[in-house]
């Protein structure tokens, strides 16, 4: 009856932890996709500079509006007067906005644009490009990001951070579960180590999810692809034991 009770809390920590993961692997694998493709997209290529700054929501529903948001930094002892194109996807011809800064010496501005449904392409996708013309001491810089566009009611940030909050609590409580269902002998560390790296690398590409960084976003994603597969097989084979 004892071990009955261990093998199913064991089970249930194992659920939570695998949903855990899961979640964080999703989000990060649709941001990672969408960026990827808006990364390859068609918008014209003006500048070799990568520009910091600008973010996209990571999930937005079909029929929501949310908005694109550059926050750009004067970071000299004299005043810019950049000028910023950008552009958002559309199925015809992308949307195109110019805005005319001004920035003294050691400011701070911050610009959004408003994305919807008129932005939807390749199905699934809301993408969109910003470039800041070059403004000496500053030569011209670029970046874009993409907005995975889910079919389903509600509000995409809503949606993000509910599997935010399910990733982490899921990982959190599952770890902290499955260490505490075994007794002091049957605690492997080897297991232990593996569990936690695998939930560092999940959260790792939660980060990448949020900084737009998918060359990261993928890498994090075939280590932790990796880890699930050896680490749930190897929880699996325990539970069974």
């Amino acid at each position: 009856m004892v071990m009955e009770n261990q093998t199913k809390r064991h089970n249930l920590f194992l659920i939570l932890f695998i949903t855990g993961v899961l979640s964080g692997v999703i989000l990060t694998t649709l941001s990672t996709w969408a960026d990827l493709e808006a990364a390859y997209y068609g918008f014209s290529r003006r500048a070799s500079t990568r520009l910091s700054g600008f973010s996209c929501p990571i999930l937005m529903t079909a029929n929501e509006s949310n908005v694109v948001l550059l926050k750009l930094n004067n970071s000299t002892d004299g005043k810019i007067s950049p000028t910023v194109l950008v552009e958002t996807s559309s199925p015809v011809t992308a949307f195109e906005f110019t805005d005319n800064l001004e920035l003294a010496a050691g400011e701070r501005a911050t610009r959004e644009w408003a994305v919807g449904p008129e932005n939807l392409d390749l199905k699934r996708f809301i993408f969109a490009k910003v470039l800041v013309y070059s403004a000496y001491p500053f030569p011209d810089r670029e970046t874009t990001c993409g907005i995975f566009v889910l079919k389903l009611p509600g509000n995409g940030t809503v949606i993000t951070w509910g599997m935010i909050l399910l990733s982490l609590l899921g990982m959190g409580i599952g770890l902290y579960g499955l260490y505490q269902a075994q007794g002091p002998e049957q605690r492997g560390v080897d297991v232990a180590r593996q569990l936690l790296f695998l939930s560092l690398i999940v959260l790792l590409g939660l980060v990448t999810a949020f900084m737009g960084w998918w060359i990261l976003g993928i890498i994090a994603l075939v280590i932790s692809l990796l880890f699930v597969l050896i680490s749930v097989g190897l929880l699996v084979g325990r539970s069974r034991a």
